[in-house]
């Protein structure tokens, strides 16, 4: 800085004023470009008499000098300019200012004879002009705060118009403007991110081609101009690919100078619709899901109600005193039912699959006695046929594997019983191979192979889609098509795959593999049940309403347990009083029963009476089958389940089991 400019002048109203407790957006900044000392020093006493607050006052006394001071601070309140300075002259000084900020406001100081000059600059862009020497306080304080004010006000538009473009530049949705005539003349990037019209191909065009239905525009606009702004209007854009999406629009109507036209925004709610889509989809799959899920099990409970009564008669029959013609029949009955009963089954477990609630109980167990018992099971239908059953079975693998057992011997039964159905001629083959061992876990592989009618070339891609059935010219065969739709589920859901290699008239081989963890000898403990004697004298309360299954429940127990006292009840409320009367070892409780159904009776047993006939065993005796795969009657607090149709054996077995336990654990508290 040259001897000839002042340092910046801090007017304060008083010098009492603590001006270092004064933050910058409290001074307004006022730059005087001035090469004549007296004048600046007139203008920095003008300033002080004018009582002017927190104002700074720069002097400079050259345009470059004045310039720097502008590109180091554009915040000036307003910018006092000489037009004489010894670097330029005239309206050109005006004409630099101008032109480097435009948004500054200049007051042009003139001299006595430059009125005229003055009057210029005001119309180059100058704010306002002041002669020297022929202004007092009052007037320069009117121009300087009116420059104070206005560079607020432009501040203020200034800010405006960057939130507004920075809303424009990047908002998600279109925004746009068109004229009257309905052509685009200004838009955003999302406009062209969302239609796939770059801006070349935007602008001008009619904005009535976007929308799929072309007479929307023309509706909506009269309603923008009668009402001045429509909010949110479902309507499908039409892309630049042809693609639809989904959106909304808003608008208003837009006034400016002799422009008349809309200005709105366009937000693309494609994917939002879709989520609602698939939110209602999946809702209406879920109910659909669960009213086939309650139609499967009503149908199947309907079902199996009236199968226990055949198949229970049909053992009862069985037991007594026939002719080899009567035997033949009521046999034949029983395995008509237990088909049917097959038929059922597989219906329900595809269900349960299909809806994601097949589960898996991975635990100890004898691998090579499972072979065995499978052979020996299904060594009956072999027979039949006369074909020869033969198990190949790889001596290295160990006694005890750790898996699912049960589902292992679905799987097994379901492929060796297609074997069996569909050969008449020849053997069936179970060879069972390690694939690969290492830490404990065993890769065993399994193959079903038969010399029967073999799969055509169409239906191997097929075979293990559901209900997928292979027909023959010369017979039908049995079967819902279901079962090796059933095995390759539950194969896949533990991790191993299964494949298929056939000749039409020759045979097939069904190959699949599973891992298993090595299992560990289990103790041999005698169960508590073991010894449990047929003729011991026990009491047990049965509550079933259906009065066939009544009677078979009753004489398969009689001619089990000869000594038992069987009490009967027709519902759960006749149960329950027949409970208060008496004392008994076990319940046989009916889960569907009027008045007061097996859930109900046994929570009101459990939760009102008293301890020795509130813990009682209580076994669930349903035709639901999904009773065992939810667990429900753990849930109402019932020990265990019998699922009708039941086999005897397996209801003797638990009787005997929970009648064992029961007096067990009564002898233990006495002592």
């Amino acid at each position: 800085m040259s001897s000839s400019e002042y340092q910046p002048i801090l007017v304060a109203e008083s010098s009492e004023n603590n001006t270092s407790n004064l933050s910058n957006s409290e001074i307004n900044k006022i730059l005087l470009i001035e090469d004549n000392a007296a004048d600046a020093r007139m203008v920095e006493l003008l300033l002080v008499e004018s009582g002017m607050n927190h104002c700074e006052l720069i002097v400079r006394n050259s345009l470059n000098s004045g310039l720097k001071a502008l590109e180091e601070s554009d915040d000036y309140a307003a910018i006092l300019l000489d037009l004489s300075l010894p670097d330029s002259i005239g309206f050109d000084t005006l004409s630099t200012v101008l032109k480097q900020f435009p948004n500054n406001n200049v007051i042009v100081l003139t001299g006595h004879q430059e009125h005229q000059l003055g009057l210029k600059a005001l119309k180059m862009g100058a704010q306002d002009f002041l002669t020297k020497g022929d202004y007092d306080a009052g007037v320069f304080l009117k121009t300087i705060r009116f420059s104070i004010e206005r560079k607020k006000y432009l501040k203020k538009i200034e800010e405006a118009q960057t939130r507004y473009q920075n809303i424009f530049t990047n908002s998600k949705d279109a925004i746009y403007v068109c004229n009257y005539e309905g052509k685009l003349v200004d838009f955003n990037k999302s406009t062209s991110v969302i239609t796939g019209y770059d801006n070349s191909e935007l602008f001008g065009l009619p904005i009535e081609a976007l929308f799929e239905n072309r007479n929307f525009w023309d509706a909506f606009q009269e309603r923008v101009f009668q009402s001045k702004f429509v909010v949110e209007e479902e309507v499908n854009i039409v892309c630049k690919d042809e693609t639809i999406r989904n959106c909304i629009i808003s608008a208003g109507q837009l006034v400016y100078g002799n422009f008349i036209g809309i200005n709105g925004f366009i937000r693309d709610i494609t994917e939002r619709k879709q989520a609602e889509k698939l939110r209602q989809d999946r809702k209406v799959a879920d109910q659909t899901s669960k009213l086939k899920e309650q139609f499967i099990a009503s149908v199947s409970h309907e079902m199996r109600t009236p199968m226990n009564a055949i198949l229970g008669m049909s053992n009862l029959v069985l037991k007594t005193e026939l002719d080899e013609e009567q035997f033949n029949y009521v046999k034949n009955i029983k395995n008509s039912s237990e088909i049917l009963l097959g038929i059922v089954n597989d219906i329900l477990e595809i269900s349960s699959i299909q809806a994601g609630k097949v589960k898996f109980n991975y635990a100890n167990f004898d691998f090579h006695s499972l072979m065995e018992n499978m052979i020996n099971v299904m060594q009956y239908k072999v027979d039949e046929k006369n074909l020869k059953l033969v198990l190949n079975l790889d001596p290295s693998i160990p006694q005890y594997l750790e898996g699912d057992q049960l589902r292992l011997n679905q799987i097994l039964y379901n492929l060796v019983g297609n074997a069996i159905k569909f050969t008449d001629n020849g053997e069936v083959t179970i060879t069972v191979s390690v694939v690969n061992e290492g830490h404990g876990s065993w890769h065993i592989q399994f193959e079903v192979q038969d010399t029967g009618i073999g799969i055509p070339d169409d239906k191997i891609g097929v075979i293990f889609e559901t209900f997928t059935r292979i027909r023959s010219k010369d017979r039908i065969f049995e079967g819902t098509g279901l079962g090796l739709s059933i095995a390759k589920n539950l194969i896949e859901y533990q991790g191993g795959k299964i494949w298929v290699s056939s000749e039409h008239g020759v045979g097939s081989k069904f190959s699949f593999d599973l891992i298993f963890e090595e299992g560990v000898e289990p103790e041999t403990d005698k169960p508590d049940d073991e010894d449990f004697d047929p003729n011991t004298r026990f009491d047990l309360l049965l509550c079933e309403d259906h009065m066939i299954n009544r009677i078979v429940a009753t004489k398969t127990l009689l001619k089990q347990f000869p000594n038992i006292n069987l009490v009967v009840a027709e519902n759960g409320k006749l149960g329950v009083e027949k409970l208060k009367e008496a004392d008994f070892d076990i319940i046989l409780m009916d889960i569907q029963m009027p008045i007061m159904d097996g859930y109900e009776a046994t929570q009101y047993i459990r939760n009102n009476m008293e301890p020795e006939k509130a813990q009682l065993p209580i076994l669930a005796m349903t035709a639901h089958a999904n009773i065992a795969e939810d667990d429900k009657f753990k849930d109402y607090g019932m020990d265990d389940y019998v699922l009708k149709p039941f086999k005897p054996e397996r209801l003797f077995s638990k009787i005997g089991h929970y009648v064992t336990l029961k007096r067990s654990n009564k002898h233990r508290s006495n002592t």
